[in-house]
């Protein structure tokens, strides 16, 4: 059992169509069937998987756009990291960044594949 602290309903195709069309982009699709399974969840650890309602206002906050271009985040660990997804491609891959720099090149690698993390709590 993963040590979920909240989660939400799953999102609708409409939600994340809408957050599509808002930041210009489609999302990564192993991302659209978490959205579709929980519409973001934080676990005990301190880890937000960000849903429909809080990806548009963080990529915002982060300034994902101007300092990650080509990336988008997808959850914090409540510390400081944020986490990256590549948009292009059909990769998986989830990098951890400062949200103080949000440089992917200064990311680091938490896991090549976004449902297995997820499935082990984040850990």
């Amino acid at each position: 059992m993963l040590p979920i602290h909240n989660a939400n309903l799953p999102a609708t195709e409409n939600d994340i169509l809408q957050v599509e069309h808002s930041i210009s982009c489609q999302l990564p699709t192993v991302y659209r069937r978490v959205l579709q399974e929980v519409n973001g969840v934080s676990l005990a650890n301190g880890v937000l998987i960000y849903g429909t309602e809080e990806l548009i206002e963080r990529n915002e906050t982060w300034e994902v756009e101007e300092y990650a271009k080509g990336y988008i985040a997808i959850g914090d660990d409540g510390g400081g990291m944020v986490f990256l997804m590549a948009i292009q491609g059909n990769n998986s891959s989830v990098f951890a960044v400062d949200g103080g720099d949000m440089n992917p090149q200064h990311a680091t690698l938490v896991t090549m594949d976004l449902s297995k993390w997820l499935q082990n709590g984040c850990q």
